[in-house]
């Protein structure tokens, strides 16, 4: 039901979401989803979960190969995969006709039980791109005065807070601008 559910939602939006269009989807009487859920919410909460993990997949290849790369030592690897990692992001929190990330995340965050879920996954995630930072460091890669959990919170609310400067005549940031300006911050050049 989640599957179909999320396929849906990334169709249409989750605002035009219909438990009986899923139950008509899914093929399954709509007494069978009150079964498993509470609400539309809890649904709709769960299936926007779903779709984030799997638009994120990429990346989380790209944090394995920068957490390898920093095992091996392969330096030139390493930035490129962070490099990667920022652009990728940075087009992932941009938005579409559907709100894209952001209407994501309130439809996450409208769930208490969906958005602990969704924090203790994302927990796992930031603390992997912190010790990647805090490792690059020990090995003399990343400038030593960077705060590594801040860094890691400000780079990630930054794709998703981008939906507010899109189309600004004043701001207009690509993501390879985005991407250079980390970088040099991360190694610490000026």
């Amino acid at each position: 039901m989640i599957e179909v559910a999320s396929s849906m939602i990334s169709e249409a939006g989750s605002s035009s979401f219909r438990i009986a269009d899923l139950a008509e989807r899914a093929n399954v009487g709509v007494p069978t989803i009150y079964y498993h859920f509470e609400s539309r919410t809890q649904i709709i909460a769960e299936a926007q979960m779903a779709n984030y993990f799997n638009m994120t997949v990429p990346l989380h290849r790209i944090l394995s190969k920068a957490e390898t790369a920093l095992s091996t030592k392969e330096q030139s690897t390493f930035w490129d995969a962070v490099r990667e990692n920022f652009q990728m992001a940075w087009h992932s929190g941009a938005t579409d006709e559907n709100m894209g990330i952001v209407r994501l995340l309130l439809d996450v965050y409208s769930d208490p039980k969906s958005r602990d879920l969704f924090r203790d996954r994302l927990d796992i995630q930031f603390a992997r791109w912190v010790a990647v930072v805090n490792d690059a460091k020990e090995l003399g890669w990343v400038a030593s005065d960077i705060d590594a959990q801040a860094l890691v919170a400000v780079l990630w609310s930054a794709t998703v807070g981008q939906v507010i400067t899109v189309g600004s005549k004043f701001v207009d940031v690509s993501a390879e601008a985005v991407s250079d300006f980390a970088m040099k911050m991360i190694q610490g050049h000026h």
